[in-house]
C-alpha cells in the first residue's frame, strides 16, 4: 500500500531563506507517516484508547534534494518496504515535484505500552500484514550517533514548555529539529545548506526538564548531541552540509 498526497507548499513552513527544505520536509513526512497509519485505523488518534499503546518515531533519516518555494505542489508518497514486520515498522518517503526528485527519508517507529512502560509487537494491535510495498528505494542505512559530548562545543540550554509536548505528554519528536537547528546562527546557514540529516530518540523528556545541545564540526560533517539535565542523552544527530551556492535548491518554474 502506497499512501499518496499532493500538498502546497506554504510560507509558514520556509527558512530563513523564504523556501522549504529540511525543517519543512520533517514536518512532512511525520504527516505522511502518521496519514498512513490513520488509513489504516493504527494512528495514534485511536491506538492509546483502543490498546492504551501509541507509536513512538525512534529515528528520522531525510536527504534533501533540492528546496521549494509555494508556487507549485508536491507529491509525497509514504509506504512500508517489504520485508517481515515484527516490532519495529520503517517507512520511506518521496517528496517531488514535476517529476523532480526534492528530498526522500525513511522514519522508523515501534508500539510503546503507555501505562506498562514497554515496548509491544505490532499483533497487539491486530496490524495487517499484507501491506507492505516492492518498491525500489535507495537510501544508505542508519548510522551511529554520538552520545558523548567529550571535544564537543556547549551551544545553548532548552526548557521543555508547553507547546513542546504531543499527546502522549513528552516532547514531541519533530521539536528537536528546531532545537539542533538552533545550534547555529542564520551566517551558518547562509554560507551552507543541509543535504542529510539523521536523528536518533535516546529518551523521552516531559514539561519542565532542561535540555544542554552541543554540537561538533568536522569537515562537512555536524554532530550534535542533547542532553538531560542529569546529563544522559535523549537526543542525537548527524548532518552533512554543503556550500549554500551549490546547485541544490530551485524556486519553482
Amino acid at each position: 500500500m502506497i499512501f499518496k498526497k499532493n500538498y502546497l507548499p506554504q510560507f509558514r513552513e520556509a527558512e530563513r531563506d523564504g523556501l522549504v527544505g529540511l525543517r519543512g520536509y520533517m514536518n512532512y513526512f511525520q504527516d505522511m507517516a502518521t496519514h498512513y497509519m490513520h488509513n489504516i485505523d493504527k494512528g495514534n488518534d485511536t491506538l492509546p484508547e483502543t490498546y492504551g499503546i501509541v507509536w513512538m518515531f525512534t529515528k528520522y533519516k531525510m536527504q534533501v534534494m533540492r528546496k521549494v518555494d509555494f508556487t507549485e505542489e508536491l507529491t509525497m508518497e509514504t509506504w512500508i518496504p517489504k520485508g517481515r514486520l515484527t516490532a519495529v515498522v520503517r517507512q520511506n518517503l518521496l517528496i517531488s515535484r514535476n517529476g523532480e526528485e526534492c528530498a526522500r527519508g525513511c522514519v522508523e517507529s515501534c508500539l510503546y505500552h503507555v501505562s506498562q512502560n514497554r515496548l509491544v509487537r505490532l499483533r497487539e494491535i491486530d496490524f495487517p500484514a499484507d501491506i507492505t510495498e516492492d518498491r525500489e528505494f535507495s537510501l544508505p542505512g542508519f548510522q551511529k550517533m554520538p552520545t558523548e559530548t567529550e571535544g564537543m562545543e556547549y551551544a545553548y540550554t532548552h526548557q521543555v514548555r508547553y507547546t513542546d509536548l504531543d499527546k502522549t505528554g513528552h516532547m514531541t519528536n519533530l521539536k528537536y529539529v528546531d532545537l539542533f537547528l538552533n545550534a547555529f546562527d542564520s551566517p551558518f546557514f547562509e554560507e551552507f545548506q543541509i543535504s542529510d540529516f539523521e536523528l536518533h530518540f535516546l529518551s523521552q523528556c516531559f514539561e519542565g526538564e532542561v535540555l544542554h545541545v552541543y554540537k561538533r564540526i568536522s569537515g562537512d560533517r555536524v554532530s550534535l548531541v542533547a542532553l538531560h539535565e542529569n546529563k544522559a542523552p535523549c537526543a542525537a544527530a548527524g548532518m552533512t552540509v554543503v556550500r549554500a551556492n551549490a546547485d541544490r535548491s530551485v524556486k519553482g518554474d
